[in-house]
């Protein structure tokens, strides 16, 4: 009786536990990336009010430099773009507004990131108060609104001439001069979040395609046709380089 018993009990826990399965977690995916910015001046890390030689061979100290970006978008293995909407960034290096986090990014590989430096014209020419105050198209926020009718700035570039201590300010403006920028570098969107990690160099905007001379160009720009806004906004198609992307 007792073997009958213990056989029972045997064949009921053999049962027991085999039934059991152990179940692998599922992974919540994060459907972000983080982008920062770093700033060069060719091979070395700019700052503000600090001394560099321009192109031109002109001597300056930069004591501000801000602009907004928008329209980011994905490229995927197909070289088909998959457009984040309504993400901006407001980036000014003298604070720490030099990063945002792009949301909504699907699982893929990739080939590039694009995204524009500027706003298009219904945004750029749409009603400010509509925003936040933290966000990066509110006035108060960013300082770059100009008015309704003459819309944002999109870079704002200041500082001083160290051989006369002139100023230069130029206040970069214009749908029509909105810079595209397109950058290519392979990626996969798994489970995890990404970062990725650009460069902008402060030198292209005064090199590439053309050498830009305060001087002999000019000091100053609030117009978004005269020939300082053209040449300065030609330069910018350079400015953005990919370091890196991978998981956060």
């Amino acid at each position: 009786m007792k073997q009958t018993i213990f056989i029972i009990t045997s064949i009921w826990f053999l049962s027991a536990t085999t039934g059991c399965t152990t179940e692998t977690p599922v992974k919540n995916e994060v459907s972000t990336m983080d982008v920062s910015i770093n700033y060069m001046f060719d091979a070395s890390n700019f700052e503000l009010n600090k001394e560099y030689t321009l192109p031109s061979k002109e001597e300056v100290k930069f004591s501000r430099i801000s602009y907004l970006l928008s329209n980011f978008y994905l490229i995927d293995e197909n070289n088909f773009k998959i457009t984040l909407n309504d993400q901006y960034l407001y980036a000014d290096i003298g604070t720490s507004k030099t990063q945002l986090t792009l949301t909504n990014i699907p699982k893929g590989v990739y080939t590039g990131i694009g995204f524009s430096i500027g706003l298009d014209s219904n945004t750029n020419h749409g009603n400010p108060n509509i925003y936040a105050t933290n966000h990066p198209l509110s006035p108060i926020n960013n300082s770059l609104h100009w008015n309704w009718k003459g819309g944002y700035i999109f870079t704002a570039i200041e500082g001083k001439t160290l051989a006369d201590n002139e100023s230069f300010i130029f206040h970069l403006a214009g749908a029509m001069n909105r810079v595209d920028i397109e950058l290519a570098h392979p990626f996969t969107k798994g489970d995890d979040a990404l970062h990725a990690e650009l460069i902008y160099d402060v030198k292209e905007l005064f090199e590439n395609p053309e050498v830009y001379n305060i001087k002999t160009d000019g000091s100053s720009t609030h117009n978004v046709s005269d020939t300082v806004t053209l040449k300065l906004f030609g330069n910018m198609n350079d400015v953005f380089t990919i370091s890196n992307i991978g998981n956060l």
